[in-house]
């Protein structure tokens, strides 16, 4: 205990460390998570499209096809000239673009009278979002439905049009599932992920500036002319590791929670848990690495530069920076072999989670498991390196 206890002393002696790494990183993920904060009510609202109709039709049935694609949309104006539409879906102008051709509305009665094939639309979708696809087959709904109307009820255009758009309302009627757990604040979800950073590089450059202490002559020959076992001394050090890292997971995610999580803590309970657990294996394998370094003799400058450079890296791979949904297929391969990559994945999906069940909580849970077999496969190889270098100075010892 006196040997932790000593551990923990040098580790308070390095405040700047503490002061960089630890405490300003910190804030960095706090405000960059009050940027991502909107005060949003959780209403559903359809984002509108941007939409062109060129009716070459001029009917009743067009100008009815023509509203009902307008409806809740923007209008853009868009000649009617093969190099004016064509411009307008590649430079993205609209996502959906209708031409009505001339004599469809009276071909559509026709048709439906003979009981043959209806005219066809002429349209276009712009391949920079889904919302033109969406917006067709709706179209294409409409349009078989004033069919559908034409051929078994008949009348006059206006009563083909009323029927179908009573049925058409009629069938259209949504309400949206109340989830049975609210999802997260996204201003906590972004700093979570950010954290990522700022929990491995404090972990890492503390032990490893730790160790390095440590391993000084002067420190290293009390340390082993003492009568405690290797094993109880490495065992000592490693604790003192784990309580780095929770000092470090302790006060990202306490101020996270303090500053972002005020909502989470009465609506989302379970969830801000799996995001804190998330953080908390990931300091412990930040610890781990950081305590690997240190058995591998890692002076104070490289350990500064190796734990911004590991820090960045798994951060962008576990989809920190980007998400992880931009990232290439090659980078998402290389990504799987990370720790922030199973993080991520967690905290994404108790964000993400509309029900706190078994079945939507085990998954994360075995991602965390994961996440913990990098850092227990750290702690053996460190184990292992320190019994190798005390045996070796040992026997230089008694040599």
């Amino acid at each position: 205990m006196t040997t932790f206890r000593t551990y923990l002393k040098i580790f308070l002696s390095h405040r700047v460390y503490i002061a960089i790494y630890l405490v300003m990183l910190s804030l960095v993920g706090v405000v960059i998570g009050l940027s991502a904060y909107s005060g949003n009510t959780g209403e559903f609202q359809v984002a509108p499209a941007n939409v062109a109709v060129i009716d070459r039709d001029g009917s009743e049935l067009s100008a009815a096809l023509a509203q009902h694609v307008l409806q809740g949309n923007n209008q853009v104006q868009v000649a009617d000239e093969k190099r004016a539409i064509q411009d307008a879906v590649a430079r993205d102008q609209v996502s959906y673009l209708l031409v009505i051709p001339e004599g469809w509305g009276e071909g559509l009665l026709d048709a439906a009278r003979q009981g043959t094939q209806a005219p066809d639309l002429e349209t276009y979708v712009s391949y920079y979002s889904s919302m033109g696809r969406l917006l067709d087959i709706e179209v294409t709904g409409y349009a078989d439905g004033l069919y559908g109307m034409a051929s078994t009820l008949g009348g006059s255009a206006e009563d083909v049009i009323d029927a179908t758009d009573a049925a058409w309302e009629g069938s259209t009627q949504v309400s949206m599932i109340e989830q049975a757990a609210s999802p997260l604040p996204t201003s906590i979800v972004t700093a979570a992920e950010f954290a990522s950073y700022p929990i491995f590089s404090s972990a890492m450059v503390c032990i490893a500036v730790l160790m390095s202490s440590v391993g000084r002559r002067p420190v290293r020959d009390r340390r082993l002319a003492s009568p405690e076992p290797g094993r109880v001394r490495n065992l000592a050090l490693f604790g003192a590791c784990v309580a780095i890292a929770l000092i470090a997971w302790a006060w990202n995610f306490g101020l996270e929670v303090a500053v972002l999580g005020g909502s989470a803590l009465a609506n989302s309970p379970v969830q801000l848990a799996l995001v804190g657990a998330a953080l908390l294996v990931y300091a412990l394998v930040s610890a781990s690495i950081g305590f690997l370094a240190g058995q591998l003799g890692v002076s104070e400058n490289a350990a500064n530069a190796l734990a911004n450079i590991l820090g960045m890296v798994m951060s962008f791979l576990g989809g920190a920076w980007t998400g992880l949904s931009l990232l290439p297929d090659e980078l998402l391969a290389v990504a799987h072999f990370t720790p922030a990559y199973w993080v991520t994945l967690v905290v994404e999906g108790a964000a993400g989670m509309g029900e706190v069940s078994t079945a939507t909580v085990l998954p994360l849970v075995g991602n965390l498991g994961i996440c913990a077999l990098f850092g227990v496969a750290a702690v053996l190889v460190g184990l292992a390196l320190g019994r190798d270098s005390v045996t070796g100075q040992r026997d230089s010892i008694a040599g």
